[in-house]
């Protein structure tokens, strides 16, 4: 997949629904009706007969209902006989249980729910293997790397294409630009799973990771 060629139009991201914090919020079932959707992450359990998630921040399990991407993920990220696994989830509350409407994270390696590095970020771009990470905020982008150039951070012009691709860039062409695309991703290195394909242009050169969406609002 190849990102477009010259200046970004500097426009706002309007396609994309809000979200809440990575770790959960506590939405009370009402009277049979629907919760709105939320973003939860944690551990995620599939002891039979039921699937559970204990969320990050909380005390007691709750019930989840699976989505068939979940299931294939869970197999495909987690070990030989691996029950629980780290999890980021957007699902919607229907009669007292969690539906996964979309896997965002899946990971049997890292921090979990001790993670916070991207309480702060709307987009993560980054490669382990290549030893780079772009955040994405509300003051501009942010390159950490292993070099002379780690830390960073350039105020940016974003686009979003109707394929639903993202791309961000620094306001004066400094040589920095990340696209993040719709795919999902599995990190080579660690073999978890992403729900966003990242290409970080450096200089002219192509470098590919995977990405997700950060804790921040999408909007301030």
């Amino acid at each position: 997949m190849t990102a477009p060629n010259g200046r970004l139009a500097l426009c706002t991201i309007l396609s994309v629904a809000s979200i809440l914090s990575a770790c959960a919020s506590w939405s009370p079932w009402q009277g049979g009706r629907e919760a709105p959707a939320q973003r939860v992450a944690g551990l995620v359990d599939r002891a039979e007969p039921h699937w559970t998630i204990r969320a990050c921040g909380q005390e007691h399990d709750r019930l989840l209902e699976p989505s068939a991407e979940l299931k294939r993920l869970f197999d495909e990220v987690g070990q030989p006989g691996q029950m629980s696994i780290f999890a980021e989830l957007a699902v919607t509350e229907k009669d007292g249980r969690w539906m996964v409407d979309r896997t965002h994270r899946v990971e049997s390696t890292g921090r979990g729910c001790m993670d916070t590095s991207a309480a702060h970020s709307r987009w993560v771009g980054f490669s382990l293997a290549d030893g780079w990470r772009v955040d994405v905020g509300a003051g501009g982008m942010k390159l950490t790397s292993g070099d002379a150039e780690d830390g960073r951070q350039l105020s940016m012009i974003s686009e979003q294409l109707p394929d639903g691709a993202l791309g961000f860039r620094g306001v004066h062409d400094q040589g920095l630009e990340l696209w993040l695309y719709p795919t999902g991703c599995i990190e080579r290195t660690t073999g978890d799973y992403y729900h966003l394909s990242a290409v970080l242009i450096r200089d002219g050169q192509r470098l590919n990771g995977c990405g997700y969406q950060g804790g921040a609002p999408l909007a301030d």
